[in-house]
């Protein structure tokens, strides 16, 4: 009976020497008092065993776990059930350090716990390791706030029993000047601007708000339970947008020399869950219409609402960029994407018309002809060019577009060469900015001109003020080298943008054309009158020709020819027509 007890004792010493090179390992009595602690266990505690036998663990207690926790380890291994779990201790210098730890209960006679042994494995850089993939899974790594997918984790949390049932409200904030910083300084100026952007953000007066970078250049603000009635939610969340606007307003400086006056678009959306266990609210159960606010259980729709407010707002622009999602912009939405994908196979199946219009000179000659363009839907039937060309431009399909038009309007002048009537008339057409943004684009129109054998000074480009605003050194340099291969430009809608007298001194234009704004009300409203004069007066100090858009009336021709007018275009002259059509005489 001594040799099996002996050898029972040489098998445990056996156990606890393998455990001891290779595990923490500490016994405790049945009250949780140390009373073996391993060196291990010393080496990872910082705790001598002088200071570790006679405690408890709460010695090493980091304090992340609920007092639930030791409370249920406690109820298993009293009942002599072994208990497995992770742990984060904290070592006597502060530091944290997670183990893997299995507690197994020695029984006495009468099959009670009498001793408690604990085996722990560190599992720290597991553990941090686990921290890191979160980080990179739910936080922004430029700004250090939560992303996207948190944020829409977070949204999800409000739909919680009962918390979805008042209302909350979602804010979509745009960096405006990031993609113009990202090109003119590097990305890495662009992340200091997201940075201070969200260093302003966290700052501002935001209690309660939830706040997570959600795009490239997008913040998103997260107002929740603000209470049953959804026109009070609306007044918190539009103050709550006037601070936003505030702290991203005015200059940041990104870099020594590097100033930039920052601007933002905001859109949000107000809406009310329907949770389990409460009431939605329903219509006319609150003071607000059904179009201000939204009913949804899904954190996407919610986010996807308030993105909706906020490009349309940027979309528009102004200097207050601020619009609460409404749910007829779902609507348009919905019908701006099939617009979008007609579009495209409607320039694939060839529904895209080029008319024209006569330009006149004083005595009604026609000495040219404005191109524009017609869309003539199989399944939408005529679509106005209001309607899709600012679509063209922002899917890029615009560029396609403009070079079918140029390769047709030298198609055309080709066809006038052969008649002398003809063969000195002028073709405009319009440039958009992503055509002049093209690599080549010079090159490009060079080979549509030779390819159709037409004089290049019969060709004119025209392009809006709008267009100059981004990059006017590239722009002065590309009009510059296709007017000395002999093509003219003009410039459209001249007295409607803001900064028009800076550019004439730089602009290789050889045209000016009065916005028809002026053109309607020249007659009988003298202000416009005297606009329309003083840039006729621009024009005969720059040696430009000065052509008035718009003509319709008797009167209207009789006062621009009055004030010194070049040429005319309008309705008084001739409508547009298909370019194949012969040439009115105005």
């Amino acid at each position: 009976m001594r040799s099996q007890h002996t050898a029972s004792a040489q098998v445990l010493d056996e156990i606890m020497y393998a455990l001891d090179a290779t595990s923490i390992v500490a016994i405790t009595d049945r009250r949780g008092i140390l009373t073996h602690v391993n060196d291990r266990f010393c080496e990872i505690s910082q705790y001598s065993r002088e200071e570790l036998l006679g405690h408890t663990h709460n010695i090493i207690n980091s304090g992340r776990h609920p007092k639930e926790f030791f409370k249920e380890m406690w109820r298993v291994i009293g009942r002599g059930e072994v208990w497995k779990n992770e742990i984060c201790n904290r070592a006597k210098d502060g530091s944290e350090y997670w183990v893997d730890t299995t507690v197994i209960p020695l029984l006495d006679e009468r099959g009670k716990p009498e001793r408690y042994v604990s085996i722990r494995t560190e599992e720290t850089q597991r553990h941090e390791a686990e921290e890191q993939v979160r980080r990179l899974a739910y936080y922004d790594s430029v700004t250090g706030l939560v992303n996207r997918e948190s944020m829409l984790r977070t949204i999800d949390s409000v739909f919680a029993v009962g918390a979805g049932a008042g209302f909350h409200a979602f804010v979509s904030v745009s960096v405006d000047e990031l993609s113009v910083v990202n090109d003119a300084f590097g990305f890495e100026a662009g992340d200091r601007l997201l940075l201070e952007s969200a260093r302003r953000l966290s700052d501002a007066d935001m209690s309660g708000v939830n706040i997570g970078r959600i795009g490239s250049n997008t913040f998103g603000l997260l107002l929740p339970d603000l209470g049953s009635d959804c026109l009070a939610a609306a007044v918190a969340c539009r103050a709550l947008i006037d601070r936003v606007l505030e702290a991203l307003s005015g200059p940041m400086e990104l870099a020594p020399g590097v100033l930039v006056d920052a601007s933002a678009s905001v859109g949000y959306v107000v809406w009310t869950g329907t949770a389990i266990g409460a009431e939605p609210v329903r219509a006319g159960e609150t003071r607000c219409p059904a179009n201000d606010y939204i009913v949804s259980d899904d954190p996407h729709e919610v986010v996807k609402c308030s993105e909706i407010a906020r490009k349309r707002v940027r979309r528009e622009g102004g200097t207050h960029r601020v619009r609460q999602f409404e749910q007829r912009m779902l609507h348009e939405a919905r019908d701006r994407v099939r617009l979008i994908s007609e579009l495209h196979r409607g320039i694939e199946r060839g529904e895209l018309r080029l008319f024209a219009q006569p330009i006149v000179d004083r005595e009604r000659r026609v000495i040219g002809e404005e191109g524009l363009i017609r869309w003539f839907s199989s399944a939408l039937g005529t679509v106005a060019p209001a309607d899709f060309i600012p679509l063209a431009e922002q899917t890029g399909a615009i560029v396609e577009i403009g070079e079918w038009v140029l390769d047709q309007a030298c198609r055309t002048l080709s066809d006038w060469s052969v008649d002398p009537a003809l063969t000195d008339l002028t073709f405009s057409v319009n440039l958009s900015e992503r055509q002049l943004r093209v690599d080549g684009f010079g090159e490009r129109v060079s080979e549509i001109i030779d390819r159709h054998g037409v004089r290049p000074d019969r060709l004119t480009l025209e392009l809006t003020e709008s267009v100059l605003h981004t990059d006017l050194d590239r722009t002065v340099g590309l009009l510059g080298a296709l007017r000395r291969q002999g093509v003219k430009s003009s410039l459209d809608d001249f007295g409607t943008g803001y900064s028009s007298l800076s550019y004439l001194q730089q602009l290789p234009v050889q045209q000016l054309k009065i916005d028809r704004s002026f053109v309607s009300s020249v007659v009988e409203d003298a202000q416009a009158a005297a606009i329309a004069e003083t840039i006729v007066w621009l024009g005969r100090a720059f040696n430009l020709q000065i052509v008035a858009e718009g003509v319709e009336t008797e009167g209207q021709f009789a006062k621009l020819r009055e004030i010194g007018v070049d040429a005319f275009q309008g309705y008084l002259f001739g409508r547009p027509r298909p370019i194949g059509e012969m040439i009115l005489t105005a």
